[in-house]
């Protein structure tokens, strides 16, 4: 009976116990757990605060500028959007190194505040320092036109300045092209904020650092460019192709789009579907040079790390972009030689009146 006793009571006290142990290491976690939730908290409380600050830093900077007294000298000028610049770039960077702990609905806020930055120091820097006038001219390697005389080494005079406008912040705009090839150099493009829009069934190539690109309305569409200073913005793209080297990517509207990306940043979809996304590999005899002239930071490639403003889940990734697996690279050289065969081809057969469709360019790839 004695026995009995002594082992009913250190069974009782084995459970004490184990239950003190249990209700110890439950404590425990959960002190981890505010621990963790405290430190992220005040991340992104500091975050907050110091992003805040910086922005209002920039925009009184720029105000000082727009203040409509007398204008600074050139050369002071010229220094002071430079500072601008480089904060504009820095708080960018700031803000792409804490996207770990922010939420989607803050990175999307905080961007719109670094475009809306970044577009009033353009405005500014246009107005308070304008360009010289000069025209642009590209050469169309291969062009479908009505007359019979026009060669495909004719000047493109489709390629025009934008009128200028106190908001523009573009210099020259692409538009309105169909089954064409058309290839813009260096000396069309670096430094040079790019638009182009209503393009359908064309292999677009951007040959140098332009300072931003925009594209609106393309279809079946082919763009590959070299690093781009600043941003890409795209919407309204439908079966397209790109390869883009860029420190921001907004692509808005847009279906069935494969991008072969290096983005600094990170990229930003929105109401988009179907995007398949790889690593960039566009090829040209300045690219390197290119690359260091537009500022880019070749080492730094963030094209896996995508923010879809249309899928809020944390923990289900969204079903409207996927990386590219699998895949082999394209080859440029044959997509492009395939491109210009197929439009010399549909060119003799309309000079004789015989109606062809142009073969895709995406679907070359």
């Amino acid at each position: 009976m004695e026995e009995d006793g002594e082992n009913r009571k250190d069974h009782v006290l084995e459970r004490l116990n184990k239950r003190n142990k249990d209700r110890q290491n439950y404590l425990d976690v959960k002190l981890e757990q505010r621990s963790k939730e405290t430190v992220q908290n005040e991340g992104v409380d500091y975050f907050a605060q110091s992003f805040t600050q910086q922005a209002f830093d920039i925009e009184q900077r720029l105000n000082e500028l727009n203040s409509g007294d007398a204008p600074p000298a050139p050369s002071d000028l010229t220094q002071r959007f430079t500072a601008i610049t480089m904060q504009i770039q820095e708080l960018q960077r700031y803000l792409t190194a804490s996207t770990m702990f922010l939420s989607d609905f803050k990175i999307k806020s905080c961007q719109n505040i670094l475009n809306t930055l970044t577009a009033s120091n353009d405005e500014a820097r246009q107005r308070l320092m304008p360009k010289k006038k000069f025209g642009f001219s590209g050469k169309k390697t291969v062009a479908i036109k009505q007359k019979p005389q026009v060669t495909k080494d004719k000047v493109d005079s489709n390629i025009t300045k934008t009128p200028e406008k106190p908001s523009s912040n573009f210099s020259w705009t692409l538009e309105n092209r169909k089954n064409e090839h058309i290839v813009l150099k260096s000396s069309q493009v670096n430094g040079q904020d790019i638009t182009i829009s209503n393009v359908n069934h064309c292999l677009v190539e951007l040959q140098g650092h332009p300072g931003s690109v925009q594209v609106s309305h393309a279809t079946h569409c082919t763009l590959l460019c070299g690093p781009i200073s600043r941003s890409f913005f795209a919407e309204n793209l439908d079966q397209c192709t790109l390869s883009i080297a860029c420190q921001q990517l907004r692509l808005h509207s847009s279906q069935s789009i494969r991008i072969y990306l290096h983005v600094t940043c990170r990229a930003i979809i929105e109401d988009c579907q179907a995007i398949e996304i790889g690593e960039y590999n566009y090829d040209y005899p300045e690219l390197e040079a290119d690359y260091l002239l537009s500022g880019l930071n070749k080492s730094q490639n963030n094209y896996t790390d995508v923010a879809d403003f249309n899928w809020l889940s944390p923990d289900v990734p969204s079903p409207n972009w996927s990386l590219l697996k699998d895949h082999p690279d394209p080859n440029w050289n044959a997509l492009r030689r395939d491109f210009v065969s197929n439009n010399n081809n549909n060119e003799h057969k309309q000079q004789q009146g015989v109606i062809n469709t142009v073969k895709d360019p995406a679907s070359i790839i």
